[in-house]
């Protein structure tokens, strides 16, 4: 049903034969390759196993070339570089990543591979190939592998990748819904214990680089950010006493600007209201409410980085929001959306609890759903999991699984890792998908195509 899996290759075939350049990217950057299609495998090679296993220990911040001592000693080779290049393709070839590997045995003792520095690779990497090691390290926490993922996961169900948890072979394909308070594993103390945090603390700071608070901050202090076109305040809650919950939006409704045209005043277009950063912060941190940041990728490049790579890799479009929540809070009502969504956990921890689609017509919805209420979700829905995601956690969503995340304290399963706090949660939305599956490609194909069947001087069989 999407422009993904082997129906991909029929699509580029499709797009091929039209002279519209434009809609080429319908057959994705990954999914839309097939081994019998030599014109897509000449041009991008598969990577090396190893190599991509070794890429993917990297934080999202050193594959995208944000770290400072990575971005400091390597340089981007994009696919196009290589075709433009008048050196030989044997030299190319020696240069590569995978060339370097030959020969190479792993020895512990040196470090990863022989002691080569993954990090000192990622830079002589081709867009491509950079893009899949993107996906292979934000997943990499679930052990699924991104052809494990397309095969098993992409638009059928979710997907956890969390640090190591008590009962992970049920984690890592999101059937965890025992996952809220479970018990830390360990315990035996010692040399043991120390090194568990280590672990722990590289698992809850590899998101780190792409967004944080004082960003965020920043971001609203430097740029007039306008409630309901760049961020929103929000807040789910019980106002009438009743004990139901609905959401409730604190955003000052634009105003109409006035414009005299002809000595007559008209009504022009709207004017938001630009926010004002002392305000944004008393709602969030006084009065309990969800700050929301649309498209955060224009004002962070880190961000604006990631969703350019990740497009290369899903071959659509890619797009982001940010949520930022007090403890204890909880910002929007159970509903489902019309993209897949990738979650990543920033900063504090947030519990979410997601339900398989009501029905076989909203799977895979073109369009995002109305509020439910939460007794609407007991009665019709399916509990698929329940979890806390904590710094550095990622999940997947496909669209039309509905959804709900409240910020919690730090539950007792996880370890208290110093300057990790639980005060506030923020993640990162991750979109693709929206308007890109086989009735959005005929939608704009066939009224294209009857056009020119109608205005052809060949047959007035349809005039």
């Amino acid at each position: 049903t999407t422009a993904r899996g082997g129906s991909a290759n029929d699509i580029a075939t499709a797009v091929r034969r039209t002279d519209d350049a434009d809609t080429t990217t319908m057959s994705g950057a990954a999914g839309g390759r097939d081994d019998a299609d030599d014109d897509i495998d000449d041009i991008v090679e598969e990577m090396d196993p190893k190599l991509e296993e070794l890429l993917s220990s990297l934080t999202p911040a050193q594959i995208l070339l944000l770290d400072d001592n990575n971005s400091e000693k390597t340089s981007v080779r994009t696919a196009a570089d290589d075709a433009a290049s008048d050196v030989d393709d044997a030299v190319i070839i020696e240069q590569r990543p995978e060339a370097r590997m030959q020969g190479v045995e792993h020895d512990e003792d040196e470090g990863a591979y022989g002691g080569i520095d993954p990090a000192d690779l990622v830079g002589d990497l081709t867009t491509e190939h950079r893009a899949r090691v993107l996906l292979s390290s934000l997943i990499a926490p679930s052990g699924v592998t991104p052809d494990e993922f397309y095969d098993t996961y992409w638009g059928k169900r979710p997907l956890l990748a969390c640090s190591q948890r008590d009962d992970d072979d049920d984690d890592r394909d999101g059937g965890g819904k025992k996952g809220y308070g479970k018990q830390r594993h360990g315990g035996k103390g010692g040399a043991d214990d120390d090194a568990e945090d280590a672990t722990a603390t590289r698992h809850a700071t590899r998101l780190d680089g792409l967004l944080n608070r004082p960003v965020v901050d920043e971001m609203i202090r430097k740029n007039k950010l306008r409630y309901g076109l760049d961020l929103n305040v929000t807040r789910y809650t019980d106002t009438t006493g009743g004990g139901a919950r609905h959401r409730i939006t604190l955003d000052p409704p634009p105003r109409k600007r006035r414009s005299k045209k002809g000595g007559e005043d008209e009504d022009d277009d709207l004017e938001y209201i630009v926010a004002n950063t002392n305000d944004v912060w008393s709602n969030v941190d006084a009065s309990g409410c969800t700050l929301r940041l649309l498209r955060p990728h224009e004002h962070a490049d880190p961000v604006h980085a990631l969703l350019s790579l990740l497009e290369s890799e899903f071959g659509c479009m890619a797009g982001s929001n940010a949520y930022l929540t007090p403890k204890n809070s909880q910002g929007f009502a159970p509903h489902y959306d019309d993209v897949d969504v990738f979650v990543l956990q920033l900063e504090g921890y947030k519990r979410w609890r997601v339900y398989a689609p009501f029905n076989k017509k909203e799977t895979l919805p073109r369009e995002s759903s109305r509020d439910y209420t939460e007794k609407e979700v007991e009665e019709k829905g399916e509990e698929y999991m329940d979890e806390v995601l904590g710094p550095g956690d990622v999940m997947y969503l496909p669209r039309g699984w509905i959804h709900q995340a409240e910020t919690v304290p730090r539950p007792s399963h996880l370890p208290k890792l110093p300057g990790i706090k639980d005060d506030h949660s923020l993640h990162l939305t991750v979109s693709a998908m929206q308007n890109w599956c086989w009735a959005d490609f005929l939608e704009m194909l066939m009224p294209e195509a009857l056009e020119g069947a109608v205005a052809g001087d060949k047959s007035v069989s349809l005039r």
